[in-house]
């Protein structure tokens, strides 16, 4: 769009250099650089909290490093062909990183900048470019965010500043649990519950789901993300909640995602979701990316009996936004 097209002309700025790079030391001073040791992170046990998960990422810079080399070295190449596949390792996992400041945003492009320039194939540079673009992602929420500090509390569009959300309380309890009865939606619930984390194409999917098929306000969604996403940020989870909503600046603002077509492009095999929902893992592929599992066959699993049909609750939000827009 035009913000990455302007923004990604823009000269970018050098990374800061480390403390080795100081002009104006003298030696005892450079010296001492040379004692400053690794500062161990404190464990949630010795801030008196008990956490459920270990992290995905290791804090700090180092493995933040670490990790943006093994990923231009291994993922950014095939990334615009693995991205949206939940079961495959093909994202950075550099939000937390960027959001703590453990890694800096001009470090991150000049490394895609590099591998850019070294890459083989035309196939391969697409690839890195659909990366940068998500960087542009993250910088235009900011923008937006700064020039509409508004956006923090409500929607963009008019459409949604007085949209009649029906907020049924049992159906957002259902949604935070991964209890819906639909499989992609449980399965990126119970990840995000579990690890303190979700895979992006998941984030839009639940996303959808909550707001066009639960009709529960995007707001609820949101503050559910940021009470539980390690790597939660104010102006990507507005921007992306908003985008999902149609409530922000997306030029395209009705977009409805099915659960059933979502799980068949991206998860074929129902890798992702055996993984995040075990009790059903003896259950047909079929039945788990379709989401139509048997009413026996939930009850022997002990699972759940869809709480909506997409197709009815699809035609009822289309018939609310209409009547919205008049």
């Amino acid at each position: 769009g035009p913000f990455w097209k302007n923004w990604s002309q823009q000269a970018k700025a050098e990374p800061t250099p480390g403390l080795a790079a100081i002009k104006g030391l003298t030696d005892e001073e450079r010296s001492l650089l040379g004692e400053v040791g690794v500062i161990e992170f404190p464990q949630a046990e010795d801030l008196g909290f008990v956490c459920s998960y270990s992290l995905l990422l290791e804090p700090g810079e180092q493995a933040a490093r670490e990790r943006l080399d093994f990923f231009c070295d291994r993922a950014l190449s095939d990334y615009e062909q693995q991205r949206n596949f939940p079961a495959v390792d093909g994202t950075s996992m550099l939000s937390a990183p960027l959001k703590f400041g453990a890694i800096g945003i001009r470090e991150v492009w000049q490394a895609t900048a590099k591998a850019y320039e070294f890459s083989r194939s035309d196939e391969a540079r697409r690839s890195i470019m659909t990366w940068q673009k998500e960087l542009a992602w993250r910088e235009f929420y900011q923008h937006a965010m700064y020039f509409f500090p508004e956006l923090a509390d409500g929607s963009y569009r008019d459409t949604f500043k007085d949209f009649p959300w029906e907020n049924n309380e049992e159906y957002f309890q259902a949604w935070c649990a991964g209890k819906t009865g639909y499989p992609i939606v449980d399965a990126a619930m119970r990840q995000l519950n579990e690890t303190g984390w979700m895979h992006n194409r998941c984030r839009m999917i639940v996303a959808s789901f909550l707001t066009k098929d639960l009709i529960i306000d995007w707001r609820w969604g949101e503050k559910y993300f940021m009470q539980n996403l390690y790597d939660g940020d104010l102006s990507s989870n507005n921007g992306g909640w908003q985008w999902s909503a149609s409530s922000g600046m997306d030029p395209k603002p009705l977009r409805i995602f099915n659960p059933a077509s979502q799980s068949q492009k991206f998860d074929p095999e129902a890798e992702y979701i055996r993984q995040w929902l075990p009790e059903l893992s003896s259950v047909d592929t079929e039945y788990l990316v379709t989401g139509n599992i048997p009413e026996l066959e939930c009850y022997s699993c002990n699972y759940y009996q869809p709480v909506v049909d997409h197709k009815e609750q699809q035609r009822r939000f289309k018939i609310i936004y209409q009547e919205q827009k008049k």
